[in-house]
């Protein structure tokens, strides 16, 4: 115990001269609390958040290829898998019922040409011997009409005595068929003499009968023959008393419908010349065969397509992107498309209107020039605007400091640092938009330091 306190006495006396040397050096330094710092202003500036997606390519642009006339092949000279140029012969069609078309076609217009020369001809005329010979026709016509008016009435009298004949026969057929009917049922002739006046009446029966047709007929021709007589008497009249000016009128109106007609075979024979040319079927694009339907010998048509050629020099690549980053994308925007270690440029061409089952938006670009290897249905890394900011207020990462979450900066203000909230929008690996809190002219605090606090006293340096 006695040892315990010793010691704890010596050390007592040894911490005597340390104490009061620590005092006067406390007194004798002058603590300095500022802290120096440098500062920015916010700037204008452009931010461009990249998406990563996957692409799937497909071609740009394929063509069926139809014969635009039915035909049988005559050759071929592309399969599938060769490369053709705009304007390549594909296949070469038969043209002999084309050329037999041609020659009829051809011949049709002569006779038109002669028909044309002939109303030419008849308006030329139309004033002179061409109207009088309307006139006897007419004339001529009106006495047929007459003449078989008469031919008529004497149809009906004959007719009629044919009937009035036929009735006189019926009677006496009729009475002696019932006369010997009595007498057969009596027992005083014979079967064959009830037989043939029956015979005889049924005879005379279909006799009247046919008198009576005839007599029908012949009033029928009667009616019609009056109906042409007045036909004709018209005829007559309305040629009589029509002008000159209506007889011009109606010979230009046949000259008109005779060039008409001539123009019409005209142009079918010259589409039908056309056709020709439709027998060589050609390449409507520059790429790679990826379907050939056509044999040589074999038939080709309108219905289905010959080829199907598919463009190689230029590809589109179909991507989704979420609702939110279509807004940051623009017809025309550029895209990167990565595969097996090469990047290929795309623009984008096509925007969909819409959003899909999983509330994405499909997007279309065009990659010009693509390599060999690239194919339809090729998975690829495409990189697209997925957020962006334009002429924004902008800071660099490290003026922002966070605490619970939230962002802040610490503005320079008289030699004070001010602890100042700020909302942030679009951000990449470098710079931050600030939405709202300060304002362009407020200068920011981008030196970082333990005693930099809010109200903490600061003094502005250059540089870092």
């Amino acid at each position: 115990m006695k040892k315990f306190l010793i010691t704890m006495m010596a050390l007592a006396a040894l911490a005597l001269p340390l104490t009061s040397c620590g005092q006067e050096t406390a007194a004798a330094t002058v603590v300095d609390n500022t802290v120096l710092v440098s500062t920015i202003s916010p700037e204008t500036g452009n931010i461009i958040v990249m998406g990563e997606y996957i692409g799937h390519m497909e071609p740009n642009q394929q063509v069926a290829v139809l014969p635009r006339i039915p035909g049988e092949v005559l050759s071929v000279y592309f399969g599938v898998g060769d490369r053709v140029e705009a304007g390549d012969v594909l296949f070469i069609l038969d043209t002999a019922d084309l050329e037999a078309n041609i020659t009829a076609l051809q011949a049709q217009l002569e006779v038109q040409d002669a028909m044309v020369r002939a109303a030419q001809t008849g308006v030329q005329l139309i004033d002179g011997s061409a109207m009088q010979s309307q006139v006897l026709q007419a004339d001529g016509g009106v006495n047929q009409a007459e003449a078989g008016i008469n031919q008529a009435i004497q149809g009906v009298e004959q007719a009629r005595i044919g009937v009035e004949q036929a009735q006189m026969a019926y009677d006496m057929a009729n009475q002696a068929f019932n006369d010997t009917t009595t007498l057969f049922e009596a027992g005083i002739v014979a079967r064959s003499a009830f037989d043939q006046a029956e015979a005889g009446y049924l005879n005379a029966q279909a006799g009247l009968e046919r008198a009576l047709v005839g007599y029908t007929q012949a009033q029928l021709g009667l009616s019609q023959a009056e109906m042409g007589h007045a036909q004709a008497l018209e005829g007559q009249r309305i040629l009589t008393e029509q002008t000159p000016v209506e007889n011009r009128r109606r010979a230009q109106d046949g000259l008109a419908q005779a060039q008409a007609a001539r123009n019409a075979v005209a142009v079918n024979l010259e589409t039908t010349m056309d056709r020709l040319d439709d027998a060589i079927v050609t390449s409507p694009i520059s790429g790679v065969v990826i379907q050939r339907n056509v044999d040589a010998f074999g038939f080709a048509g309108p219905q289905a397509p010959a080829f199907i050629i598919s463009d190689d020099e230029s590809m589109v690549v179909s991507f989704r992107v979420p609702r939110n980053s279509v807004e940051h994308l623009s017809i025309g925007d550029s895209v990167t498309l990565q595969d097996n270690g090469y990047a290929l440029a795309g623009t984008i061409t096509e925007i969909a209107s819409m959003v899909d089952m999983g509330g994405l938006v499909n997007i279309r670009a065009t990659i010009p020039n693509p390599p060999a290897g690239m194919i339809a249905g090729t998975s690829v890394r495409i990189f697209a605007n997925a957020q962006r900011a334009d002429n924004a207020m902008v800071l660099p990462l490290n003026a922002i400091h966070h605490e619970r979450g939230i962002a802040h900066v610490f503005i320079a203000e008289n030699g004070i640092a001010s602890r100042v909230p700020v909302e942030l929008g679009v951000f990449d690996a470098y710079y931050a938009q600030i939405l709202s809190g300060i304002s362009m002219n407020d200068e920011i605090i981008i030196t970082w330091s333990a005693r930099l606090t809010d109200g903490a006293e600061i003094n502005i340096v250059s540089g870092e």
